[in-house]
């Protein structure tokens, strides 16, 4: 994209028009990369009470909340070094925002029927995975793979 001095008018409209997306637009995850983030989180977290694929279906809404509330806090020129595998983020830059992103993730999004550790863990760790995917020289599947440890220490 030009600098925003050179922005044509459709330039300008195309990022009023993605910063001010409808809520079925905010979305920067494919369907298959939230199926994928969240059978990551079914293998950490526990939700009681019910069945495994009941289980499921309420873990991919957790991914979207997070997934949402990324899209928000983040431009989406950085949401979406995620794409760019030769683009990125430094180490030092995503483990800084993976800290700063999860303590105000877990003060916004409040997930009633987790307990308060496991609805940190599952904030961390989606957060952990999309900027892990953001650096450069990983993408998705490298960080939605890495060692658990490395994701929550981060």
């Amino acid at each position: 994209m030009p600098k925003i001095v050179d922005l044509t008018d459709e330039q300008f409209k195309q990022l009023l028009d993605e910063y001010y997306a409808p809520p079925g637009k905010r979305s920067k995850m494919t369907q298959d990369e939230v199926k994928a983030l969240a059978e990551r989180l079914n293998d950490l977290i526990n939700v009681p009470i019910i069945g495994e694929t009941t289980e499921e279906k309420i873990l991919i809404k957790v991914v979207l909340k997070v997934d949402g509330f990324l899209y928000d806090s983040l431009p989406n020129e950085i949401y979406g070094l995620v794409r760019s595998v030769d683009k990125g983020l430094s180490d030092d830059e995503a483990t800084r925002l993976i800290s700063r992103l999860s303590g105000l993730a877990n003060q916004k999004i409040d997930i009633p029927y987790l307990p308060e550790s496991a609805e940190f863990i599952a904030i961390r760790f989606v957060i952990g995975v999309i900027i892990n995917a953001a650096r450069k020289g990983w993408d998705f599947y490298k960080a939605k793979d890495a060692d658990q440890s490395e994701l929550m220490a981060a």
